[in-house]
């Protein structure tokens, strides 16, 4: 059986805490149910993906990119520019196939190969797995595309199975071109795994997807984020902050949370501990964490940014003050209650989501709102005195999660393994 997987992040290392458990959490899975098969993992740098097992390869995205993407997807180009001319070309598909056409023949040979390596890849892999994301969304458009059209490519084979596991999706504009795209594709994926379903569900159900094939199952980092927890209640405070274009947060929310946070610690003489979950330059967690300590925190190297030492940290942590969705996931797997900072849409759902699930461990805070600063003083104290009585809930919550999750893996792997012994029984 032939494997085709879209993972959580394409660069390697990763530099991201959430997407390294949602990998790992997932082709382990996969190697271990299939050790015979062959498991090949898009990835943008071949050279540097990590060792997960024997049967599972690295395949470079450089063929995907070749093939799908318009002539002005590059870094150098405006965003708006590539935007519309992907909007041009998913309105005139056959203007797309005939421009790929021709710019497959004008390659260079070695080009050439690696846009045939993906294309026999998509043409033969009998399953197309994609890994824990929340990348079908307007703020990531671009990629989205790109993934459905790869879901497109695979269907097209008459054969394979899609699984999306780990999903969240949206928000989506119902106006748009990722709407209409998505409207067409996601009805034929075979098995969508949400990690959360408060939003996410009702955007699949109008989308067209059948009900039949939603499963909640709670996020796939949990896998990794339960493990070693401390039998003890930490004394300090976790902090972390996302400033990225998809939060809509900039440096003058920084300064206010500094200014709160700092006065809460004061006054009760305990430790702000920081818990940077990416290390990415767009999004380096790390240098806007050393605004809100005010330099009396000691960071984490950003490349040493892992599980563990995300789980280390929380261990000394009685609650947690967060802008980042997966600092948020593995805080609550602790049972350490989270306040969750947003400010755009796409943060909003992560962190009602998570409320949805996990009850008054979560308490989401909207910095839109002009007197947010108020309100997270008078939030932080209800947590702090909460944390106890919260603790065991929030644990059991994500093994119960954790369950859910390992048993709609489970449940895929037997569709899959069913659909494929009945067509060998057919061939023979």
């Amino acid at each position: 059986m032939r494997i085709l997987v879209e993972p959580s992040g394409y660069p390697s290392p990763l530099r991201n805490v959430g997407d390294i458990a949602m990998q790992q959490t997932a082709l382990a899975r996969l190697a271990q149910r299939w050790p015979s098969s062959r498991i090949d993992v898009l990835t943008d740098n071949p050279e540097q993906f990590p060792f997960y097992a024997a049967n599972v390869k690295p395949l470079s995205t450089l063929g995907r990119r070749l093939w799908l993407f318009g002539m002005l997807r590059n870094r150098r180009v405006p965003e708006r520019l590539q935007r519309l001319e992907s909007n041009l070309l998913q309105a005139n598909p056959e203007v797309r196939r005939f421009l790929s056409n021709f710019r497959l023949r004008a390659l260079p040979s070695h080009l050439a190969r690696e846009v045939k390596s993906f294309l026999e890849s998509t043409r033969n892999a009998d399953v197309l797995v994609v890994c824990g994301m929340g990348g079908v969304a307007d703020v990531f458009d671009l990629y989205a595309l790109d993934l459905l059209d790869s879901i497109k490519l695979v269907k097209q084979n008459g054969k394979s199975i899609v699984l999306m596991l780990g999903q969240a999706f949206g928000p989506i504009a119902e106006d748009g071109v990722l709407f209409k795209s998505a409207r067409a594709i996601m009805p034929t994926v075979d098995l969508v795994g949400l990690r959360e379903s408060r939003a996410s569900a009702p955007l699949l159900q109008r989308l067209g997807v059948d009900s039949s094939r939603i499963v909640s199952t709670g996020d796939d980092a949990l896998e990794v984020a339960v493990h070693n927890r401390s039998a003890d209640l930490g004394t300090g405070i976790a902090v972390n902050i996302r400033v990225a274009p998809y939060s809509a947060v900039t440096l003058k929310h920084v300064e206010l949370l500094a200014v709160s946070m700092q006065r809460f610690t004061s006054s009760k003489s305990i430790p702000l501990l920081p818990l940077p979950c990416s290390a990415y330059i767009e999004e380096d967690d790390a240098a806007f964490i050393r605004v809100i300590a005010g330099g009396s925190a000691k960071i984490t190297n950003p490349g040493n940014v892992t599980p563990e030492s995300m789980i280390a940290q929380l261990h000394q942590c009685r609650i947690a003050v967060l802008g980042s969705y997966h600092a948020a996931v593995f805080a609550l797997a602790q049972g350490v209650p989270v306040i969750g900072l947003y400010r755009s849409a796409y943060y909003r759902d992560k962190f009602m989501g998570l409320a949805h699930l996990f009850g008054s461990g979560v308490i989401p805070i909207d910095l839109s709102e002009p007197d947010w600063p108020v309100i997270l003083e008078s939030r932080l104290l209800d947590a702090w005195n909460n944390a106890p009585v919260l603790r065991p809930q929030l644990q059991s919550i994500a093994d119960e999660h954790l369950r859910k999750g390992r048993n709609a893996f489970q449940d895929a792997c037997r569709m899959v393994e069913g659909r494929f012994l009945r067509n060998e029984a057919l061939l023979s």
